[in-house]
């Protein structure tokens, strides 16, 4: 496969709510090629997320602002393990991603696929969906969430292997959330949740008859980490797509007032 990027040119900031359980897309920072390379501003959904107990970041705390970085900020930097621990490889291996140098994903991408969370807050990091050229597919790779919620997941995760197709459907019952994905073996055995970065626009994809395709690429039983149990590749062609509207939701900024150099 051919990728528009090698590592997210994005990347997205999401909060939990204690209230009410929502997730809320609260910032984004952006890769690029001018100096300082790195972006950061809060975006649209973060005014929401305030009315349910989001706190800005401290080091971060003007939401109309656009802060420019040298280097990966702390906020994201401190998400990342350590690689001189000597389970970082491991750790790769579960993201499904390459361990053999000089092949090392970058920081981003780290972020991306393995979502960045921490269990002393409510906050993960996305990325945007890829583009394939040679195909025209939009692709992403999201590990199953909420498997812990789920009745019968983790039983029906014993038989699930490498390249098994999956089934996305609606969660009719789902009563925190009713525009929640399952992800289902095509027995229909439940096994998570899309995750939320997705579920809108692959909701509204779906409604207008168009295919989503998931498969399996890599499965990480106990011990590994609950959240990190199922790792799906979805995929879609949608040749007329542009990726600005993939995330369309996300992108939208609070108008901003200046930019600030840490």
């Amino acid at each position: 496969m051919t990728f528009v990027h090698q590592h997210p040119q994005a990347l997205f900031v999401a909060w939990q709510s204690f209230q009410n359980r929502a997730i809320y897309p609260v910032a984004r920072m952006l890769s690029r090629e001018a100096t300082p390379r790195y972006e950061f501003t809060y975006v649209h959904g973060v005014l929401d997320a305030q009315n349910h107990g989001f706190v800005p970041f401290r080091e971060l705390s003007e939401l109309r602002r656009v802060y420019l970085f040298a280097d990966l900020p702390p906020l994201f930097t401190n998400r990342l393990m350590p690689r001189s621990r000597p389970d970082f490889l491991d750790h790769l291996q579960r993201l499904g991603l390459p361990v053999a140098a000089p092949n090392i994903p970058e920081p981003e991408l780290i972020l991306a696929r393995s979502e960045a969370r921490k269990v002393t807050d409510k906050l993960e990091i996305t990325a945007p969906p890829d583009f394939d050229t040679a195909t025209r597919t939009w692709i992403y790779h999201g590990f199953a969430r909420g498997v812990r919620h789920v009745e019968g997941a983790e039983g029906a995760m014993q038989a699930v292997q490498v390249g098994d197709l999956l089934r996305i459907e609606r969660d009719g019952t789902n009563e925190w959330d009713a525009r929640a994905l399952l992800v289902r073996r095509t027995d229909r055995a439940p096994l998570g949740f899309v995750p939320h970065i997705l579920i809108e626009d692959l909701g509204w994809l779906m409604d207008h008859g168009v295919e989503v395709r998931a498969e399996v690429v890599k499965v990480n039983l106990s011990p590994a980490p609950v959240h990190q149990r199922l790792l799906p590749r979805s995929t879609t062609c949608v040749p007329s797509c542009d990726r600005r509207a993939v995330v369309r939701t996300l992108a939208r900024s609070p108008p901003t007032s200046g930019s600030e150099s840490p």
